[in-house]
């Protein structure tokens, strides 16, 4: 008679921990460190939470495998409830979560994300769902294998989906494929809530954006996508300030010579630079397509504040925790103050980034950081 295909070969935790001479339940007294190449693992005991940051792949954490930093990896992926990867990673190693992740309920991928490695998530059966970024191109063999994932969201499309190079599942364990009774969810065939946009699903600024559509202030770049990470233009940035100001129509035409009438941010160029909001690029241009900077764009605000009399008040001391404050123009100081001081930008790893290009997401989520100051 025909045997029956194993369910499982052996717990990869307690496997793990025998290799390791620790319990399972081992305290690690070490709450960083290497998890291979260019990334490193944090761990925050007081919320149970693994945070992996760095670029590239991280290591590869086979329970056969003699890794350097191996057992200090486990002790603390034993403990750990959430597991959170940041933006640079591009590859989840052999085994990344196999070796005691069985307590592990959720996890966030990043949309840098390229290719999830063989038995990456094996024996994760707490983890009921996950979401699996658009841009990864290979799920290797027995990635999902003995997991418990009832529902995975792909944050593309279904074509996308079935290009992925998918090895068999089930590989380690015969018959035990992890997504074989998943229920797979195609997020780039689906609009935001509230939109008409598929490519807003998984962004950091969708709240913004879907707020933003709503009251009219921004459309998209087409029918179902709205483009959150397309560079924003001058012009298209007035044209958006216009529409929150009820678009009032200009006293006279505007006097830029590169501002062709007709053209869709005409009013709204010739409505703020005859009110002082904004001002040329010099020799009569307003420069309508090119690039909108983090602090032109905070200018632009404050002087639609001040204009309109809004709150522009300044907190003593509101850009002193930026390291790259004193990358700020002279002439933006006061309007990136007032912008911090009142939440309207907001920095990144202690930087604000003041010369850097606005997305449209990035100004989409500065106009709804400010929605209630500029109402």
């Amino acid at each position: 008679m025909k045997k029956k295909a194993p369910t499982r070969i052996l717990s990869l935790a307690l496997a793990a921990a025998l290799l390791c001479s620790l319990p399972v339940f081992a305290q690690a007294a070490v709450s960083t460190g290497s998890a291979g190449g260019s990334t490193r693992w944090a761990y925050d005991s007081s919320a149970r939470t693994l945070t992996f940051t760095g670029s590239g792949s991280t290591g590869d954490y086979r329970w056969s495998s003699s890794a350097a930093g191996k057992c200090t990896y486990m002790s603390v992926l034993m403990k750990s409830r959430t597991v959170a990867v940041k933006e640079g990673i591009t590859r989840l190693g052999d085994s990344f979560l196999a070796n005691g992740g069985n307590s592990i309920s959720s996890v966030s991928l990043p949309q840098s994300l390229r290719e999830i490695g063989p038995f990456a998530f094996m024996e994760t059966r707490k983890l009921k769902s996950i979401t699996i970024p658009a841009g990864v191109r290979k799920i290797d063999h027995g990635a999902f294998a003995q997991s418990g994932i009832a529902d995975v969201y792909f944050e593309g499309t279904r074509a996308q989906w079935d290009a992925i190079d998918k090895a068999p599942n089930a590989s380690f364990a015969p018959g035990v494929d992890g997504l074989k009774n998943a229920a797979i969810h195609f997020l780039g065939d689906t609009p935001y809530p509230g939109t008409p946009f598929t490519d807003i699903n998984s962004h950091w600024g969708r709240e913004a954006v879907k707020w933003a559509y709503g009251e009219k202030l921004f459309s998209g770049v087409s029918g179902t996508e709205f483009g959150p990470e397309g560079r924003m233009e001058r012009g298209m940035l007035v044209t958006v300030l216009h529409r929150l100001a009820g678009e009032p129509a200009p006293q006279s035409a505007c006097a830029f010579t590169d501002v062709p009438k007709g053209r869709y941010y005409e009013k709204a160029v010739a409505w703020a630079s005859e009110n002082g909001i904004v001002s040329g690029e010099g020799g009569g241009r307003f420069g309508p397509d090119g690039k909108i900077t983090r602090e032109q764009a905070a200018k632009i605000l404050y002087s639609y504040a001040v204009k309109y009399g809004k709150d522009v008040s300044i907190r003593p001391g509101a850009l002193s925790g930026f390291s790259d404050q004193g990358k700020i123009s002279s002439w933006a100081q006061e309007a990136m103050e007032w912008a911090v001081s009142h939440g309207v930008l907001n920095g990144s790893g202690g930087k604000l980034n003041p010369g850097g290009t606005a997305s449209r997401a990035e100004v989409a989520q500065i106009f709804y950081n400010s929605r209630a100051l500029l109402a």
